[in-house]
């Protein structure tokens, strides 16, 4: 039997979350109710108590809706619901619940929640067991047990698909697109509307009071908020910027981004043409999509990208990944796959030798906390002092660690560090310290303690905190504000008169960091910070080129002695060069390897002759092997310059993760001899640029996963590194795709791949009508935004084909060119032989392009 009891879109008001203006204010909602019960005994005695009085069910409705239940999400009100449907009386027996949040969305007609739950799954029993009374038979009492099992085992049966999900749905989002085949639909937006199903598995604790949600007064569990706004966000952005030919591959695009991007498992996209039929109301197209249609990564690229013995060789390799322990730092307390709680830690610190009280913090992390393991960091962030204001300004990060220890446990480890490394607690609250540690988030955890509130309590209104958590992760769910960490920052750069005080800074100088040395008593000594974000950076930076070689292709053999290697070093110095990068090897095309033993002889010396002198400039080593980069970090060297990102010396990521000094990462396939023959991108239609991010993002992930800071990482996209001459313009033309969070292209369909090799612009003509333009799935292991970005085209090969200048030392005023073409792309660094010249094209370009808004 599957009698129900129904109430429909009872109309209450309540403070739930954010509306569509993101104000914090009474909306109305809508709430549909059918709970199944058995209606025989009511229909034949024409009892109402007999029945689930669906008067009382709706007065109690309303009376939750309007009390102060301080909830933040439809999930956690539909739970709550459920429950005071249920509690009506014990007749009933299961509940299905819609509720629609009509001025949630400025677009949509609605948001709403579907769930559907047992009485036994809710409230943790089907009830009072059934009592026999004094007249009732054996065989009828029997027979009333059965029946009442029957009753219950065919309510619990009604749920359906819901059984094992709960679904959101955003109803009519209607937003404006190119969408179509036809001349008209080309060149005009229309109106396209959108259903959007989140389907999300529920997870029901039986006798938990709420299930897995806030679902009434008293419960110590919390729901997990789902990321509609989030979604909507993105689906949006995609649309109103796409131009795809065919509703399918629309719908397509709107799926993978929601799972790719914004985490959600299994989504139904409905995608509606109002216009497309003339007489029919309108067209459409829904399908299904989980995780597994979009976890295809694209196949290896053919021929060798690396020499023997590489340990991450190509895009897709099982060897590259964040799931890949085995790349990860050993540990004996703990495996990272033996953890099973994670925590975002907010770390800062005003006192003394700022960065190495960071990198020092990060060990300790490791080291002192048991059962735990740092997993990820953001980048890096100088700030004022937000508070107690008469103080020095701070270095700011975040990280991920996956944990064992409760959140207390974890909270009393992390004071345990903090007075390791001499914090004063004595010191006025707010006031200046050595180190702060403050646990931010705790899986889904919501708790108020007189020690520790989770999410932590003014998370809200720092940016200095939630800046480095978006680094991570920007999708996080604040539960208590019913908003993600990105929504939160959005809203107090965009909503908030608040003062541009959060700077991100990238080290170019951080050598003589070591356990031994106390940090808090070197202030800042040895430690060089530089804002090398697009929008914060005023003035390029010069990384001015001393090969200490016989055959560079430029400069082989002029700087190859010692006094000429110093000589250089000084001119370089006085002509504006702020890094002074040494090469003991050349990596021209076809240039021949030389030994480690050889590469060290040629290098160290210059290092510590210009350390002798006293000079004081960033020094970057440009090396593949670890044992070189070693020698010159001992020798006095500050960053290393990788051109394979890694993937040559299996310990390099390893010993710069232990360094923790700045590291130059660049894209690169094979080694010089033989990287002109791997210029071929046909595996990403041809383009280039698709390929230098898919590939880069697989060796900065490698990079993360070894424990290397993010803030220590420069990206380089290897201009004339398995590029050939059309690729490397290519690259410098769309340099800011490089580290975009999203990229468009023009997506080749597969009746139109003829030649997949030949190489496809995106603004070329010859792709016109032959594909879909939009957001593609690129997979990325992980994002490329906000990384700073090193470029190194002087005179190379490419600008003498263009220029016909034939010896590499005529190609100065093409590399300028180049040089402009890179700071309007966003590049911070610029590697170039020429500083002098250099350095006057870009102080040029820096007024245009870098200080419009100064």
């Amino acid at each position: 039997m599957s009698d129900k009891i129904i109430f429909y879109n009872l109309q209450v008001r309540t403070v739930l979350g954010n509306d569509g203006w993101e104000r914090n204010k009474s909306q109305p909602l809508l709430i549909t109710a059918e709970i199944y019960t058995s209606i025989v005994s009511a229909g034949k005695t024409d009892k109402v108590y007999e029945s689930v009085h669906y008067g009382l069910a709706c007065k109690k409705a309303t009376a939750f809706a309007e009390s102060n239940h301080g909830l933040q999400s439809l999930e956690a009100f539909a739970e709550g619901v459920a429950g005071v449907c249920l509690g009506v009386t014990e007749r009933a027996l299961a509940v299905h619940i819609v509720i629609r949040k009509p001025r949630a969305l400025l677009h949509a007609e609605y948001v709403g929640i579907d769930i559907f739950r047992t009485r036994n799954e809710l409230l943790g029993s089907w009830g009072s067991a059934p009592v026999k009374d004094e007249t009732e038979s054996p065989e009828k009492f029997s027979q009333r047990v059965a029946e009442i099992e029957a009753e219950r085992a065919t309510a619990e049966s009604m749920a359906g698909p819901l059984a094992n999900e709960d679904r959101i749905i955003v109803k009519q989002l209607s937003l404006s697109t190119i969408i179509g085949v036809n001349l008209w639909e080309r060149h005009y937006k229309q109106v396209v509307n959108f259903d959007l199903t989140l389907h999300n598995h529920k997870d029901i604790k039986a006798g938990s009071g709420t299930g897995s949600g806030v679902g009434l007064p008293g419960s110590e569990l919390f729901f997990r908020y789902r990321n509609f706004r989030t979604v909507v966000e993105q689906v949006t952005e995609l649309v109103e910027k796409s131009s795809y030919r065919t509703v399918e591959a629309l719908a397509t695009a709107i799926a993978r981004i929601a799972i790719k991007q914004c985490k959600v498992a299994k989504i139904t996209v409905r995608v509606e043409k109002p216009n497309a039929l003339v007489f029919a109301e309108y067209s459409a197209v829904e399908i299904t999509r989980s995780a597994s249609d979009f976890s295809h990564l694209p196949e290896s690229i053919s021929g060798s990208l690396a020499p023997s013995g590489a340990t991450t060789p190509v895009p897709g390799s099982p060897s590259i990944g964040r799931q890949n322990a085995a790349i990860l730092p050993s540990k004996d307390t703990a495996s990272p796959s033996s953890a099973t709680h994670s925590a975002y830690i907010a770390l800062g610190t005003n006192v003394g030798n700022r960065l190495a009280n960071l990198h020092r913090a990060l060990d300790l992390l490791d080291t002192d906390l048991p059962r735990s393991h740092v997993v990820e960091t953001s980048f890096l962030y100088e700030t004022a002092p937000m508070y107690v204001t008469d103080q020095p300004k701070f270095l700011n990060g975040a990280c991920l660690v996956q944990t064992d220890l409760e959140p207390i446990q974890l909270l009393d480890a992390l004071q345990a560090i903090e007075a390791k490394m001499g914090r004063d607690y004595s010191m006025y609250r707010n006031g200046p310290r050595v180190i702060d540690l403050d646990i931010l988030f705790y899986d889904e955890v919501v708790m108020n303690t007189e020690r520790l509130t989770i999410p932590h309590a003014l998370l809200h209104e720092r940016r200095f905190q939630l800046a480095p958590l978006c680094d991570i992760d920007r999708d996080l769910m604040h539960h208590r504000k019913g908003k993600t960490v990105g929504a939160l920052l959005r809203h107090l750069t965009t909503h908030s008169n608040v003062p541009e005080d959060i700077v991100q800074v990238t080290p170019l100088k951080s050598h003589g960091f070591s356990a031994d040395i106390d940090p808090a008593s070197n202030a800042d000594s040895g430690s060089v910070l530089k804002a090398l974000s697009p929008k914060q950076l005023k003035e390029t930076v010069f990384m001015g080129i001393l090969n200490c070689t016989p055959d560079s292709f430029s400069d082989g053999g002029d700087h190859y002695t010692f006094d000429q290697a110093i000589e250089h070093a000084l001119e370089l110095i006085k002509d504006g060069a702020d890094i002074i990068d040494i090469g003991g090897q050349s990596t021209r095309p076809g240039a021949t390897q030389v030994g480690i033993d050889e590469e060290i002889r040629r290098v160290i010396p210059v290092i510590q002759r210009i350390r002798e002198l006293g000079i004081g400039i960033p020094i970057s080593v440009d090396t593949f092997y670890a044992d070189v980069a070693a020698a010159a970090l001992d020798a006095g060297a500050d960053i290393i310059n990788d051109v394979t990102g890694g993937y040559f010396d299996e310990k390099m990521l390893s010993l710069i993760a232990q360094r923790k000094c700045p590291y130059v990462l660049m894209h690169m396939r094979g080694d010089p001899s033989t990287m002109t023959k791997l210029n071929d991108y046909s595996e990403y239609d041809g383009d280039v640029i698709r390929g230098t991010r898919f590939e880069l993002s697989q060796r900065v992930r490698a990079a993360l996963d070894h424990g290397i800071p993010r803030w220590n990482i420069i990206l380089d996209p290897g201009i004339g590194f398995a590029k050939e001459g059309s690729q490397n313009f290519e690259v410098l033309r769309r340099l800011p795709e490089l580290t975009a969070r999203n990229i468009r292209v023009v997506a080749i369909s597969e009746s139109t791949k003829v030649n997949t090799s030949r190489k496809l612009a995106s603004n070329s003509k010859e792709t016109e009508g032959d594909g879909e333009e939009g957001f593609i799935d690129e997979d990325l292991a992980t994002v490329l935004v906000n990384y700073p970005v090193l470029v190194g085209s002087s005179r190379k090969r490419f600008i003498g084909t263009a220029t016909g200048k034939q010896d590499a030392k005529d190609r100065v005023w093409g590399t300028a060119a180049t040089v402009t073409a890179a700071i309007q792309g966003g590049a911070a660094i610029v590697r170039v032989h020429d500083v002098s010249e250099m350095v006057d094209v870009a102080r040029v370009s820096d007024h245009i392009y870098r200080r419009q808004k100064s």
